[in-house]
């Protein structure tokens, strides 16, 4: 059984929104070896006799936007998620144990058996669970003792399917 006290931080907020976004192992290959191309088609381009004609603005344009919006859309979409997230204000402690998680704050009190989670997925520094394919509940490790974390990992393991 772990007891943990829930105050989730904007950096938490923007880490979850990169992990719940982050592709399958098999995506994941498949998007590098995209941006692989996209990059060797732009150095082709500007290695080439007539460098700068439209045709070398797509894979440039392609890499432009794709880190622009992973390394500055997402990051202050989360950022606005977690300001306008009143819900966040309210501390709320937690247990988690075999029977699932229950939480308390001074919003109320809510218990969520493991049957009515869907999936679990994690990083080094957290570990989202879903009650569906699109929501998710945050849960940062800085807020467990390392033995708490690797018991709730054991009980998310035993009760979820973990997605990578």
């Amino acid at each position: 059984m772990c007891f943990i006290r829930q105050e989730i931080r904007p950096e938490d907020y923007r880490r979850a929104a990169l992990l719940h976004l982050r592709p399958r192992p098999v995506f994941g290959l498949a998007g590098i070896l995209m941006l692989a191309l996209a990059a060797f088609g732009a150095v082709h381009k500007i290695c080439s006799a007539d460098t700068w004609d439209p045709s070398t603005f797509v894979p440039l344009g392609s890499l432009v936007f794709l880190g622009v919006y992973f390394f500055a859309v997402i990051p202050w979409r989360a950022t606005r998620q977690f300001k306008q997230n009143r819900f966040l204000a309210h501390v709320a402690e937690f247990r988690i144990d075999a029977a699932g998680l229950r939480s308390q704050s001074d919003l109320g009190s809510m218990e969520i058996p493991w049957d009515h989670l869907h999936k679990w997925k994690e990083s080094p520094r957290l570990i989202l669970l879903y009650p569906t394919d699109a929501t998710y509940l945050i849960f940062p490790r800085c807020l467990f003792a390392p033995a708490e974390w690797e018991e709730f990992r054991a009980l998310t393991a035993q009760h979820l399917k973990k997605i990578r």
